[in-house]
Formats: C-alpha cells, sequence, structure tokens
C-alpha cells in the first residue's frame, strides 16, 4: 500500500515537472563531456556495457555516473542504487541521489521503460542532452532510441547519432 502511495506521488510529480520543464541544449566539447546513467535492473546491464559505451564515445570510462534501480550489477564502477524503500512518502530523496542529480551531466542515458521514480530523475536532474528509450515518456528525452539497451546494437546506434551532434568534425 505504501509502495502504492509513493508511486502516486512520484507520478504527480513528474507531471508538474515534465508541464513546467524549459529546457536548452548546449553543445559541449568532447574533452569535457560527462555521462550520467539511470538504469532500471529490468535491464541485464553490466561493466561491459559501459566499457563498451566508453570506447564507442572515445571518453575515459571515469567520465560517467552511474545510478541503477534495485539490483547492481556493476562491479568495477561506483553506483549509486535507489529503489522506492529509499524514497520518502512524499518523494524525499536520499542524499547520494540528490548529489547525482544536481550534476551538469552533458548526456543523461535514460535506460528504463515506465518507471515513475527513474523518470522524475530524469526529469529534475540538471542534465544538458537525454537519450532514452523509444518505450519511454517522449518528453523526458532529446533523442530516443528505438533498440534494447541489451541489444548489441544499442551502443553503436547511440554513438552514431552522439557523434553526429555533439563531436561533428
Amino acid at each position: 500500500m505504501i509502495k502504492r502511495i509513493k508511486f502516486l506521488f512520484l507520478s504527480l510529480r513528474l507531471s508538474k515537472e515534465l508541464k513546467n520543464s524549459n529546457r536548452k541544449i548546449k553543445i559541449v566539447s568532447k574533452k569535457k563531456l560527462s555521462v550520467g546513467l539511470l538504469i532500471d535492473s529490468k535491464f541485464d546491464l553490466n561493466d561491459s556495457f559501459i566499457l563498451m559505451l566508453a570506447m564507442k564515445l572515445e571518453l575515459s570510462k571515469d567520465r560517467f555516473d552511474i545510478t541503477v534501480f534495485n539490483n547492481n550489477n556493476f562491479n568495477n564502477f561506483k553506483v549509486n542504487l535507489i529503489s522506492i524503500e529509499d524514497v520518502g512518502l512524499f518523494g524525499k530523496l536520499p542524499l547520494n541521489i540528490k548529489k547525482f542529480l544536481n550534476r551538469r551531466f552533458d548526456l543523461l542515458f535514460n535506460l528504463h521503460y515506465n518507471n515513475p521514480l527513474l523518470a522524475l530523475l530524469s526529469s529534475i536532474s540538471k542534465a544538458n542532452f537525454r537519450i532514452g528509450l523509444i518505450q519511454a515518456d517522449k518528453r523526458l528525452n532529446d533523442l530516443i532510441i528505438n533498440l534494447s539497451p541489451e541489444n548489441p546494437k544499442f551502443i553503436d546506434e547511440s554513438a552514431k547519432y552522439l557523434n553526429k551532434i555533439f563531436f561533428k568534425k
């Protein structure tokens, strides 16, 4: 029952955040690029996903900051874990998640479908450019990829478009 109430409050807050959003996209140089990831543990992603993404974007792995909903499959990366139990009844977030949200990511990967908690985190983050999945709320993302992150082509497609947008040569 408490979980339902929390999800209800999160959904209401998400609607309010999306309605009041007026973000502007700013292109930054590749040298300064920081990347955040919001990952639902429903996807079986691990260290190799981040390493491959870093390689395709030609970034060092220390430029990535990861928050995972529920279970952590990452062994070689510092990961922020969050679950619905960590959220207060009216949507109060833990300190480590607030730090993640206050970081100004140049890219934020929203690797979840319709998870109200991760959607809310994405909407209130200070990310400059958001990449997400086709099944998620379209208002959250600037670039939408029509592949599951578990699909090996996901990283190639993401890198292809990001290189055209951010890393023009």
